[in-house]
């Protein structure tokens, strides 16, 4: 065997075996099965879709199956407590702003008029029914949700307004950016279940459910959903016609 010849067949094996490393990366990185992974005080959670693309705007908390220790469950006890500021949910420009709201349980959430005319707040499905009309001039109405779940939401008056509440029973929650990616601090030591939520998530409860472990040390995890996304109905009426009659 000639020099070339011998090269050419040192880089044909190192192509091939690149290859086969790289079938064996995406075979991991497309799994629709949850994985186990180690989980520290610092989380990083990515959530991508089946084709490894990012996803933004993904609801993601940790639901704990056990602490490690009575302290640590102290701390996220107190945790829970002490977050007392209310959450705000805007209606500005006939819109709800945010589309999607995460409240923890016993916490306060403050529905807020920014127009300049009356919206009639209604709950079509979820653990806490109301309705009641919010006029306009910085209008206000406080509610607490006591009950875990999915709220969903609408305007009596404007229909084509949507937008959903999820309630939930831990103070580690966050949702994805623009790059898919959350950052979630102070975790105690202990097993959990990392739980990615969208109203719009084609799967049992528009959630999917990952196993988390404990480690000392930092984590990245990457959720890959095996769900795909529904369409996000846009908030944008048809037409400039205002039924207010009753409303003022």
């Amino acid at each position: 065997m000639d020099v070339i010849t011998r090269i050419f067949a040192v880089a044909l094996f190192a192509l091939c075996s690149l290859g086969a490393l790289l079938m064996q990366t995406s075979t991991r990185v497309f799994a629709a099965e949850p994985a186990d992974v180690a989980l520290s005080t610092k989380v990083h959670i990515k959530v991508v879709d089946a084709n490894a693309r990012a996803m933004d705007n993904m609801v993601v908390y940790l639901q704990a199956k056990n602490i490690d220790d009575a302290s640590s469950a102290d701390k996220t006890q107190k945790a829970a407590q002490e977050l007392a500021i209310p959450v705000e949910v805007h209606q500005k420009d006939k819109q709800f702003t945010p589309y999607i709201t995460v409240v923890q349980k016993g916490h306060e959430l403050q529905f807020v008029n920014d127009d300049d005319i009356t919206h009639h707040i209604y709950s079509a499905i979820g653990p806490k029914r109301f309705s009641f009309k919010l006029r306009q001039d910085d209008a206000t109405k406080t509610m607490v949700f006591d009950k875990i779940g999915q709220i969903s939401m609408g305007c009596n008056i404007h229909d084509w307004m949507s937008g959903h509440i999820l309630v939930v029973d831990t103070p580690y929650f966050s949702a994805t950016g623009v790059n898919g990616t959350a950052e979630l601090n102070g975790i105690p030591a202990g097993e959990y279940e990392l739980i990615v939520w969208h109203p719009q998530l084609n799967s049992p409860s528009h959630r999917q459910v990952f196993t988390i472990h404990k480690n000392d040390k930092p984590l990245v995890f990457t959720a890959t959903l095996n769900a795909e996304m529904g369409q996000i109905p846009e908030q944008k009426s048809l037409d400039d016609f205002e039924f207010l009659e009753g409303y003022e």
